[in-house]
């Protein structure tokens, strides 16, 4: 739009500036055309001093006026020219509207002695351009505003696609943590599960080859004790083993909760009952993989230590935090010792700022708190292996 117009503003003075070189009857061409020559000029360069366009505009509607005055014809389009001027310079609505009262006083005090239809063309043209610039002005200002606005947005989306490589980063760095958290379990379990029972296995067949000759029925019970301690030993690895597999689905989440439940309930041979409450809402995969190793960790103890057949896992979503309660019908523990896992749990609980909370009475509750809302998560510490 910018071009269009200074294309106009100078039209406005060439074309008028012939046409009366035509209709009126000019004693000096030479200094007439110098005169044109010269408001070109200061067209030309007016946009070189814009911030003193509302001083330069009316000095030159003076000068126009005064051209107009001296030589007449049709150079009253002149000052409309200095319009077009005011809407390329300036950015203020109250500049451009004193500019307009401005043009339409000098249009007239030039037009002194002149015919009434003259006066009359020349102020509806005045009026017209005026309306014309009006118009062209709060365009350009809505153009302007629209392009801020998508500056503004184009800034937004960067910002945006930072904060997604970000998050992406952060889940890499969880999917790192979560490797060496499950390498860590592993090996434990090995160590003391696994490699515990193959001690004892060893040392009950060893008794059992010792009794075969003198007491075969005793020898027996041991070798089928023995046949006991590997089947177990065996579901115990295919277990873990199942847990090294990648998830089969492209777009399944690795440590979703429904997965877990599934698992232990086919896996430990037990029942599993899940429920969800309150409003559920994605999660970050941090508070996914702390959900999931907290409930893992407490169905496996539940089992192993309290010889539960019945676990109850319920997941509340509130306004301002996520409740994770899982409850077990097994043997309650004498005493809560951090060697049950709660160490390891309070722990992850720590790096997204929650907490553990242990009830006993009537049943054995481990519950697993987050702070957590949809607009403002919680806040989350680096996490390092």
């Amino acid at each position: 739009m910018r071009l269009p117009l200074v294309w106009l503003q100078h039209l406005l003075i060439v074309v008028p500036a012939i046409a009366t070189l035509y209709e009126a009857d000019i004693p000096s061409v030479g200094k007439y055309v110098a005169c044109i020559l010269l408001a070109l000029l200061c067209s030309r360069l007016l946009p070189l001093a814009r911030k003193y366009a509302m001083l330069l505009i009316p000095l030159g509607m003076i000068a126009f006026s005064w051209l107009f005055h001296e030589y007449g014809g049709l150079l009253y389009f002149l000052q409309y020219s200095l319009l077009v001027s005011a809407v390329l310079l300036l950015n203020k609505p109250a500049e451009l509207g004193l500019a307009i009262v401005l043009s339409g006083a000098a249009l007239n005090s030039g037009a002194s002695g002149l015919p009434s239809d003259t006066i009359w063309t020349m102020n509806v043209a005045w009026l017209t351009v005026a309306l014309f610039v009006a118009g062209v002005f709060v365009q350009q200002r809505q153009t302007d505003r629209l392009e801020k606005e998508m500056e503004s947005l184009a800034g937004s989306q960067d910002q945006l696609e930072q904060e997604r490589t970000r998050a992406m980063e952060y889940a890499r760095k969880v999917e790192d943590y979560a490797q060496v958290q499950e390498r860590s379990r592993i090996a434990t379990e090995l160590h003391d599960d696994l490699g515990h029972r193959l001690i004892r296995v060893k040392m009950m067949t060893e008794a059992a080859l010792q009794l075969m000759e003198r007491n075969p029925g005793q020898a027996t019970g041991l070798i089928e004790q023995v046949r006991g301690q590997l089947e177990e030993s065996m579901n115990n690895m295919r277990y873990t083993v199942r847990k090294l597999q990648p998830v089969d689905s492209a777009g399944a989440r690795r440590y979703a909760l429904h997965r877990l439940i599934e698992d232990a309930a086919r896996d430990l041979r037990i029942e599993v009952d899940f429920a969800v409450t309150g409003n559920p809402y994605p999660l970050y995969p941090s508070l996914e993989f702390v959900l999931y190793r907290n409930a893992q960790e407490a169905i496996t103890n539940a089992v192993r230590h309290g010889g539960a057949t019945a676990v109850e896992v319920e997941l509340r979503f509130a306004e301002d935090q996520i409740a994770m309660n899982i409850s077990n019908n097994g043997t309650e523990p004498d005493r809560i010792a951090p060697g049950l896992g709660l160490k390891g749990m309070q722990d992850r609980l720590a790096v997204v700022g929650g907490r553990l909370r242990v009830e006993t009475n009537p049943r054995f509750v481990l519950s697993t708190i987050v702070p957590y809302s949809r607009s403002r998560p919680a806040p989350e510490k680096e996490l390092s292996p």
